[in-house]
């Protein structure tokens, strides 16, 4: 089992009112596994991770609301309502043990809005692509492949669930961050043939592949950095990622590519031959 971890991540009650229904045993009752209201804003349960849970889920409980007969505790009549604009909001309860009832107001949002919010935390968890080089970036020589690669640890997807109460019951929103491509930005500019992509974290290079073999993730400069003033090229290695989202109500999207950067700075030399006779 894969170890996951938690975090919290704010909600805005002001976000599109357009609500996606889920199916559920109880249609009022929603399990609170890891989240809290701070405010006017609801804190909901993040999971990052395998869909995995570590630990025991809290005991606290959401319900929506119903008028309440004070001298006799007792609750009649319809959910309670409010509207703020055009954004419909509905009034729950909040059960803990051994705590008193908290009284929340919380708008009816979309999966998409859910996913966008899970994307913030799910944006966090995606590394810095340091890149590595063969040969080494500062021992770089004209017309040799140059590879690029990273760990192969990077390239794995990161996802993060988020959800919220509502009458019909949890609405979640999975948001999961994918590798896509590689890109080296040479740094060479107009002396050099543009950008390299490929695809996957690329291949490391060892002594028994030799100096000459190929790689998809591979460039050969064509100047030494010696026309640079600083007498080097200043490169960069960038990971492209797909963002993608799912709820549990059927509901599916995709949100802006993300795109991470590390810098490097290529010294490339020319050899020259000596020729005798």
């Amino acid at each position: 089992m894969k170890l996951s971890f938690l975090v919290a991540v704010a909600f805005s009650l002001f976000a599109t009112p357009t609500i996606a229904k889920a199916g559920t045993e109880d249609s009022n009752l929603v399990r609170d596994i890891f989240g809290e209201v701070v405010d006017r804003t609801i804190i909901a349960g993040i999971l990052i991770g395998e869909n995995e849970t570590t630990g025991e889920p809290s005991e606290c409980e959401w319900s929506l609301s119903l008028p309440r007969d004070s001298g006799r505790d007792q609750t009649y009549g319809d959910e309670v309502e409010k509207t703020v604009g055009s954004i419909l909001f509905r009034l729950y309860d909040r059960n803990c043990p051994d705590e008193n009832t908290t009284y929340h107001w919380i708008a009816e949002v979309s999966s998409e809005t859910i996913a966008r919010n899970a994307a913030s935390v799910a944006y966090d968890l995606i590394p810095a692509p340091f890149g590595e080089f063969a040969p080494p970036a500062r021992q770089g020589v004209i017309n040799i492949g140059t590879w690029f690669w990273v760990s192969p640890t990077i390239w794995q997807p990161k996802s993060v669930t988020a959800w919220v109460p509502t009458p019909a019951g949890p609405v979640t929103a999975t948001t999961t961050a994918t590798p896509y491509k590689l890109v080296f930005d040479p740094g060479d500019g107009i002396f050099g043939s543009g950008k390299k992509s490929c695809f996957g974290p690329g291949l490391q290079w060892s002594q028994i592949i030799g100096d000459h073999a190929p790689s998809p993730c591979m460039y050969a400069y064509r100047h030494s950095s010696a026309i640079d003033r600083a007498g080097l090229f200043s490169a960069s290695l960038s990971i492209v990622w797909k963002i993608t989202w799912r709820s549990n109500t059927g509901a599916f999207g995709t949100l802006p590519d993300v795109t991470t950067s590390s810098s490097h700075q290529m010294r490339i030399r020319e050899f020259q031959a000596l020729v005798t006779s």
